[in-house]
């Protein structure tokens, strides 16, 4: 894989205020948002937020308890924007998946999401709602419940690991630019010696991109189709492999 050089020069913006007596958390939340997706994570501070709303550092947290509280406020905000698509109470390859394609735009459109996710645990509201919703699909769509679980987090953590290998490639830099990365690496390389990356190289500058992302979602419901049917047709020999080994399903994040 070509070395890639993503860097975020994302310039400083003034701040605006705010008019006298009409901060609240849902501002400080948006500009917080703003500053995230601007110029990164690391840049949240409370000053900085301050700053960007034009106000003093203290009037802050009047509205917010500290910047735990407001990180975890943001990412309520934008977990809160995601739904479960209507449908049967059992499709889970409309609904579930769908829910997964959702979940996926935003956290390109965010591209903190995944680390805040990752870091603070899944423990905001809408997050719980969500959960319920998808985990009874896949119960009701014949899924027993371990693997109700595991078919899920398989298919959530597909989603941010995808995000995460697409975002330096092809977010934080054009396409072009990650697909000239490929070329310029392969064309110093010995055909002789390295035959298959010459032979491959139309499909390698493609391997950050939807298409690459489909293709191994495509795999992941496939399989998770085939146990789904399995499931259902042994109910009761599931039911007490699962029984047997308590400690694999506990967490101490949801």
């Amino acid at each position: 894989m070509p070395a890639q050089r993503s860097g975020r020069d994302a310039p400083k913006r003034a701040g605006r205020r705010v008019p006298r007596n009409t901060l609240s958390r849902s501002l400080i939340v948006e500009a917080a948002l703003e500053l995230i997706d601007t110029a990164g994570l690391e840049a949240v501070t409370m000053p900085s937020v301050a700053r960007r709303l034009g106000v003093g550092t203290m009037s802050l947290y009047r509205h917010v308890e500290d910047k735990g509280d407001l990180i975890d406020a943001v990412a309520e905000g934008v977990m809160g924007q995601i739904a479960v698509p209507d449908g049967a109470s059992d499709d889970w390859e409309g609904r579930v998946v769908g829910y997964l394609r959702a979940l996926r735009e935003t956290a390109v459109a965010h591209p903190a999401l995944g680390r805040i996710l990752a870091d603070h645990g899944l423990t905001v509201g809408p997050v719980f709602v969500q959960l319920e919703t998808v985990h009874g699909i896949l119960v009701r769509a014949g899924f027993a419940p371990r693997d109700a679980v595991r078919a899920f987090y398989s298919l959530f953590t597909y989603v941010f690991g995808s995000v995460m290998w697409e975002l330096p490639r092809v977010h934080q830099q054009s396409a072009d630019a990650y697909a000239a990365s490929w070329n310029s690496a392969i064309d110093a390389l010995n055909p002789s010696d390295y035959p298959h990356l010459h032979a491959l190289r139309p499909d390698l500058i493609s391997a950050a991109s939807p298409d690459q992302f489909e293709y191994g979602l495509s795999l992941l419901v496939e399989s998770l189709r085939t146990r789904a049917q399995r499931s259902s047709s042994h109910p009761a020999v599931t039911s007490t492999r699962q029984s047997g080994n308590p400690q694999a399903s506990r967490s101490s994040n949801p």
